[in-house]
């Protein structure tokens, strides 16, 4: 949704939330403008991701329209890059599910470069080595357990006869000890076909990984980052007889400002998903003294931070970061 870049910017000013002066004083007018030549409904500073050269993107959201069909709220959302603060470009999202996973499982910082093809290698999905075991005994088949019972049995007998037979192999070797063999003298060259011959990797597959470009990876970041934060305060949007969201006119702010209870989730279920449900100490919010702010803050992604003005009733959130998840959170949870 809109929110006011200038006092989005001076109210997180103190978490890290700065640009720099002339991208600052560019975005105030290309975002404007940006909008009107798209077509859009709303459009807003998203946050800024830092690059391992310096060449950050700026990344901006928007929608062209925020609608309820049937009990889930639907949004067209349109998703822009900058490097300069004045060119706004078109940032595709993932195409399917497969893709999007492919995104979240990317690892490494950003490199700068809109060109960049990163191969990655999916998560994968480890099946359990009982499986094999506990699926005939859910099924209540029979046949499969006494096959089983008939299989070990043999195993073991063939394990029985192949010891007895090593046993008098032994017993005949110590009795009638042989000549000693004569030295074998290796030479280099099969000594190197031996450590590093086809035979010892013809079974291992090195994965390559899968083509990910860096613009697509940037646009499931985002899109990860919103199913997952995408704070807004309780009662701040509203919808329409047409069932379509837009913001509250009437909103004079939550009841207790300082409150998990009074932000939720947009993107996750508004009105049904507050903060206070999810992961206790995954959020963190305390009051700016002076300003009369209120500053929410994941611990999830650091770097995301949402605020409310109890003096303008303004409100906004952007993630400054790297772009990195802290999967170590479960660790520093009380």
């Amino acid at each position: 949704m809109d929110n006011n870049l200038t006092l989005l910017l001076e109210a997180l000013a103190g978490n890290g939330c700065v640009l720099p002066s002339e991208h600052r004083a560019a975005l105030d007018i290309s975002l404007k403008v940006k909008k009107q030549d798209a077509g859009l409904q709303t459009l807003a500073l998203w946050g800024r991701i830092f690059t391992a050269t310096g060449n950050d993107y700026i990344l901006a959201e928007g929608y062209v329209s925020a609608k309820r069909i049937g009990r889930k709220l639907v949004f067209d959302t349109k998703y822009y890059y900058t490097q300069d603060g004045v060119l706004w470009l078109d940032l595709q999202p993932p195409e399917n599910d497969d893709r999007y996973a492919l995104c979240k499982s990317a690892k490494g910082p950003f490199t700068g470069d809109p060109a960049t093809v990163q191969l990655v290698v999916p998560d994968p999905i480890e099946p359990s080595e009982y499986d094999e075991f506990v699926e005939p005994a859910l099924e209540g088949d029979k046949s499969g357990s006494s096959a089983t019972d008939e299989k070990t049995g043999s195993e073991d007998e063939e394990k029985e006869a192949t010891t007895e037979t090593e046993g008098e192999e032994g017993e005949d070797t110590e009795e009638a000890p042989g000549e000693p063999e004569e030295a074998k003298v290796i030479e280099d060259e099969e000594v190197a076909e031996g450590e590093g011959g086809e035979g010892e990797g013809e079974g291992e597959e090195i994965p390559a990984g899968i083509e990910l470009p860096e613009l697509e990876r940037l646009c499931g970041l985002m899109k990860w980052i919103d199913e997952e934060c995408g704070v807004v305060p309780l009662n701040s949007l509203v919808l329409t007889p047409n069932d379509v969201l837009i913001k509250n006119s009437a909103f004079t702010g939550p009841k207790f400002i300082d409150e998990l209870d009074s932000y939720c989730h947009l993107f996750a279920g508004y009105m049904t998903a507050p903060l206070s449900k999810d992961l206790p100490g995954s959020w963190g919010i305390y009051s700016v003294p002076l300003q009369n702010d209120v500053v929410v803050r994941s611990l999830a992604w650091p770097g995301y931070f949402s605020y409310y003005s109890a003096t303008s009733h303004d409100w906004g959130s952007v993630y400054f970061g790297f772009g990195e998840k802290n999967k170590d959170i479960a660790f520093g949870v009380p």
